[in-house]
C-alpha cells in the first residue's frame, strides 16, 4: 500500500486518472485530501495524527503533493523554491519510517498549480488560443478558470504520453515499485 496525500479534490481525480493510464494498483493507494497547502504542510495536522495511527504500518511509501503556486504570492510558502523547500522541511518533520517523496504541480516555468501543469501539455495552437480569449478579456484569467472553462469538461483531454508527465509518471512507478 501507498499514500498519495495532496491539497485538493481535483489532484485527487487526476491522480486517479493517471494511474488508470500508468497501469497502476488504484486499490493499493490510500488518498489524503488536505485541504489545503498549508494544512499539508502542517505537521501537526489531524490527517499525519491519521496516517501514523492507522495506515504507517500498512503502507511502504507516501508521495506529497502540491501546487507551486506563484512566488509573488505574499504567503512565505509559494513559489516552487519555496514549496520545495517546505516539503522538505515537511518530510524531515515527519519522522515516519517510510520513504517519502514530493511532486510540485507546476508549467515549465516553475509556476502554478495542477491546472497549469496539465495546460502546459496543450499544443501550440490551443495555447494560442486561450491567450487569445485571456488577451480580450479585461481580467486576469487564472489557469485554473482556463481549464475548468475549456477542458474540465472532457474525460480525459490529456495526453499522458507527452514528455512533460515523465517525471511524475517516474515518481509514481518508483513508488509503485514493490507494490505490484
Amino acid at each position: 500500500m501507498v499514500i498519495i496525500a495532496y491539497e485538493g479534490k481535483s489532484d485527487g481525480e487526476f491522480f486517479d486518472s493517471l494511474l488508470d493510464t500508468c497501469g497502476l494498483d488504484k486499490d493499493s493507494v490510500y488518498y489524503y485530501d488536505f485541504e489545503g497547502k498549508d494544512n499539508l504542510f502542517n505537521i501537526s495536522h489531524q490527517y499525519y495524527d491519521e496516517i501514523e495511527k492507522n495506515f504507517l504500518s500498512k503502507v511502504n511509501k507516501i508521495l506529497l503533493v502540491v501546487d507551486a503556486d506563484n512566488e509573488k504570492d505574499p504567503n512565505p510558502n509559494r513559489g516552487f523554491i519555496a514549496s520545495e523547500n517546505k516539503l522538505k522541511e515537511t518530510i524531515k518533520g515527519l519522522s515516519f519510517f517510510v520513504p517519502i517523496d514530493y511532486y510540485i504541480m507546476c508549467d515549465e516555468n516553475n509556476e502554478g498549480n495542477l491546472e497549469s501543469f496539465l495546460l502546459s501539455i496543450l499544443d501550440d495552437t490551443q495555447k494560442e488560443c486561450i491567450q487569445k480569449f485571456r488577451d480580450c478579456y479585461k481580467y486576469e484569467l487564472t489557469d485554473k478558470w482556463a481549464y475548468n472553462s475549456f477542458y474540465k469538461q472532457k474525460k480525459e483531454p490529456f495526453d499522458f504520453e507527452h514528455p512533460n508527465f515523465n517525471t511524475l509518471k517516474q515518481k509514481l512507478q518508483t513508488l509503485f515499485k514493490e507494490e505490484s
